[in-house]
């Protein structure tokens, strides 16, 4: 007998889309609009950040949070509009966390300022990756809602980097290089390690999100950025004035020298 031929996987769009009611959308009982509105964008950001904007529906949203496609529409209008939403409720989550780090830089030096930041970012992208993901899926390509996130978020945070950078610069504390190559490099080495989280674990078999390894983890990288990768081996010390030198090669005199 003919085999059957292999269903096709199933893709996000077309997951059930749930059918539009006329008049108020229902929702759950006893959920407030405030419980199905986060519900909605809880599962907005993780769809989102695993499958990009274009895969994924309205419709795979609504089941993904539970509840019908009336709902995304009643609550944000669009798909844009959701997807707008998801992202600020990210960001306020991520805000939280640097509000503190802008009071610790107050005092510090350039390069623990750097240092400090760098700690901060890895250890909000250990907490959630999802915004990096996005980002990663949003800056392949030139989208409307690159431009957006960029407006919005991304470039007041890489502006504080580029100060401190060129603060560091200007002191004299690290080498004079494009504040841009610094901070590029800084950030990705804080962020995208965190967003592979799945590939670190198949080929290492550790879990980066556990505080522990997120801990060794920032103070690896904080080490290889400001103090190098190479080993140095530690400078002799000078023996005191008066103290007979270490047994060895003796000095060579100054008729060995002439001769």
């Amino acid at each position: 007998m003919p085999k059957k031929p292999n269903p096709k996987p199933a893709r996000l769009a077309d997951l059930p889309a749930g059918k539009r009611m006329p008049g108020r959308p229902r929702r759950a009982t006893n959920a407030s609009p405030e419980s199905t509105r986060d519900s909605l964008l809880d599962a907005a950001i993780d769809l989102f950040a695993r499958y990009g904007y274009d895969p994924v529906t309205t419709g795979a949203v609504a089941k993904a949070a539970g509840l019908t496609q009336s709902m995304v529409h009643y609550h944000f209008g669009s798909k844009s509009k959701l997807w707008e939403a998801a992202i600020d409720r990210l960001m306020r989550r991520r805000g939280q966390m640097f509000r503190a780090t802008a009071r610790d830089l107050i005092g510090l030096d350039p390069v623990e300022k750097l240092k400090l930041l760098t700690r901060r970012l890895i250890e909000a992208n250990a907490s959630n990756p999802d915004y990096v993901r996005i980002a990663i899926h949003e800056g392949m390509t030139r989208s409307p809602r690159l431009k957006w996130l960029a407006r919005n978020y991304i470039t007041s945070g890489f502006q504080v980097f580029d100060e401190t950078v060129r603060e560091a610069i200007e002191a004299g504390a690290i080498r004079d290089m494009p504040v841009h190559d610094v901070t590029n490099a800084v950030t990705s080495a804080a962020s995208l390690t965190l967003s592979l989280g799945s590939l670190i674990e198949e080929l290492y078999g550790i879990d980066m999100a556990e505080p522990d390894r997120v801990s060794s983890f920032s103070d690896s990288v904080i080490r290889i950025l400001f103090d190098g990768l190479l080993a140095r081996p530690e400078t002799p010390k000078r023996p005191p004035e008066g103290k007979p030198r270490p047994a060895g090669r003796p000095r060579a005199s100054r008729a060995d020298l002439a001769g």
